[in-house]
């Protein structure tokens, strides 16, 4: 993690092991997201179109990142700087994310590619009660199923 000041995070987000933050940008992640293991996310990056020196300058281009609700995203993705993305969506594992992701949908690859949509109806219906995963779990109203 680095410049964690830079950093809103949500109720309920679960952000898994091995996760590298550069936040110098600005990052949020909104209420309910879960982030698998080994996640880079990136805002900023080191200025070298117009740079004092090669191969680039000691300024940086400063994008922020935006995570929206309930947003699930897989172990060992890579989100690059100025990309957000929207509730409900599902980020494949070792995707990179190089672009916005409207809401609800399934992305996956590299460079993350839409492949599907969620659907809106089961998802708004979720949320309107309130079912988010990591407070139904830290509440002990559900525990995982290794079994079926």
């Amino acid at each position: 993690m680095s410049f964690p000041k830079n950093l809103v995070i949500g109720d309920y987000v679960y952000i898994g092991p091995n996760a590298f933050i550069q936040a110098l940008g600005g990052v949020t992640i909104k209420k309910g997201t879960i982030i698998g293991p080994d996640l880079r996310l990136y805002t900023a990056n080191h200025k070298f179109k117009g740079a004092k020196s090669i191969p680039y300058d000691e300024n940086y281009e400063r994008k922020a990142v935006a995570i929206g609700e309930n947003v699930w995203i897989g172990g060992g993705v890579i989100i690059l700087p100025g990309v957000s993305i929207e509730d409900g969506v599902v980020v494949g594992a070792g995707s990179v994310v190089t672009k916005p992701i409207p809401k609800m949908a399934i992305v996956g690859g590299n460079p993350a590619k839409i492949i599907g949509y969620r659907n809106e109806g089961d998802y708004e219906k979720l949320k309107a009660n309130d079912m988010i995963y990591m407070k139904l779990k830290g509440s002990g109203l559900i525990k995982p199923n290794f079994h079926n």
